[in-house]
Order: structure tokens, then sequence, then C-alpha cells
């Protein structure tokens, strides 16, 4: 497998968040500059239902305050920056969180983009199945056929089934069961490495799997070698220049 050919294999996840704040547009640029073609993002909704893009609750961790989105309006996210700084520092104090709508029109405006968008479950818990639809999915439809709408809520991805063209399944546990199958009619299958203990071949399972926390060209070897479809990474874009090179 040549460099392009893995460029279509791999995921940003949350972007390229080993170098630059997650979830955050400067990320989802990033990974797309690094040749990276698949983009995952998380979504919250906030207090007055904006779909944003932010990953915890707490901002602690993303805006180094003790805030949950799900208790703020969306005007009340100027005053925070997603910069990271317990992690990056201040270097990109003033990168803001984004709504899901500045992600859409941004990736709609880029080539062979897809996009996995992964609905969180606080959310869901929060604000119930049909607010979520009806806050999210006007702003995804310009990108029907290029989105994958991903949660590890099963009956959210059950009911989305029927709402929304691509679905896809988020497991804590490996092999999927038969009720999660039936019940969700996944397009597509996402799972920490970590979950997979007994191996087999991936393509047993019927349907693309997503093998996440790939972090080096070795590892990325063997799961395409076991049947991974795609291998999402927070160094995607690092991947694939570790891959280039290794060609040389």
């Amino acid at each position: 497998m040549d460099a392009a050919q893995l460029s279509k294999r791999l995921v940003a996840h949350r972007g390229y968040q080993h170098r630059y704040p997650e979830n955050t547009l400067l990320a989802l640029k990033e990974a797309l500059a690094g040749g990276v073609r698949h983009l995952e993002f998380d979504v919250q909704l906030t207090a007055d239902h904006v779909p944003v893009l932010i990953h915890d609750t707490d901002l602690y961790r993303t805006c180094g305050i003790h805030k949950n989105i799900l208790h703020l309006n969306h005007d009340q996210l100027a005053e925070y920056s997603a910069c990271e700084p317990w992690r990056l520092g201040h270097k990109y104090h003033g990168e803001p969180i984004p709504t899901l709508a500045q992600a859409i029109l941004w990736a709609s405006a880029q080539s062979a983009v897809e996009l996995f968008v992964e609905i969180k479950e606080e959310s869901i818990a929060t604000f119930g199945n049909e607010t979520v639809f009806d806050a999210v999915l006007p702003v995804l439809q310009p990108m029907a056929t290029q989105i994958h709408l991903i949660s590890f809520d099963m009956p959210f991805i059950a009911a989305a089934w029927e709402r929304w063209p691509q679905v896809g399944l988020v497991l804590r546990h490996w092999p999927p069961t038969q009720e999660e199958m039936e019940r969700c009619k996944p397009d597509i299958l996402f799972v920490n490495k970590r979950r997979i203990k007994q191996l087999q071949h991936l393509s047993y399972i019927g349907v693309p799997v997503v093998v996440y926390e790939i972090d080096t060209v070795r590892r990325a070897r063997y799961w395409l070698k076991h049947g991974a479809a795609y291998l999402e990474s927070y160094r995607a874009a690092d991947l694939l220049a570790g891959w280039k090179t290794r060609q040389r």
C-alpha cells in the first residue's frame, strides 16, 4: 500500500489533535493539509441547543475553567478559548469552540472530505433524541452523502438509522452483540484497539471496522493486515508522513 492509498484509510481523531487543540477548526484544517481526507470530531449541545465541537461537558481540560457546556448558552462561549492550556500552554489562546455549522460550512468547501460526526452521550441523555436530531441533522444536510453520524449511544443510532443515510456505532467492547447489529444496522463500527482481545480478521463482522488509537506505523501495518477498513489516530498526519518516509 502506498501513501496515497493509506491517506484514504486514515481518520483524524478530533482533527490533528497531536499538534493542535482538539475539535477546533484549526485541528481539522491541519489534518486535511497533512493529507488526511477523513475527519472525526465530537459534538455536544449548548443549553440553547446549538451543536458545538467539543468532547467533554466540563470545559476545564479544553478551556481551563470549570463550566458545563450543557448549562451555557452559545453566546457565553465567546468568553472561552478551546486552546487546551494544560497540554499546549497558551500557544493557541483565542482559538474558539467552533459550532457545527461553522465546521460544515468549511468542510463543504473542501474536496473529497468525509466526516465522522460523533454525538456525545451526555447531550443525548440531557436533551433527548428528538432535540438532538432537530439541532444536528439540518446542519449536516448539505454534506449528507459525506457524513457518517456516529455515537456510543445504541438507542440513538438505532433511531438515527431511519433518519440519516449513514450511521456508525462506537463500541466499548468487541465483538458487537447481535442486538447491536440488528437494532442499529450500522454501516460502520468504531472500536479501540485495546478492546479487541481475541483477534480474527476483522472483515468477518460484515461491515467496515475503524480501529482507533493507532499511533505508530508498525501498529498501522498490523491492523491493516488484520482487516481494519480505517485507522483512526490523534496523529494521522504523522502516520502518513512516516509511511511516506519508509517507502523511500
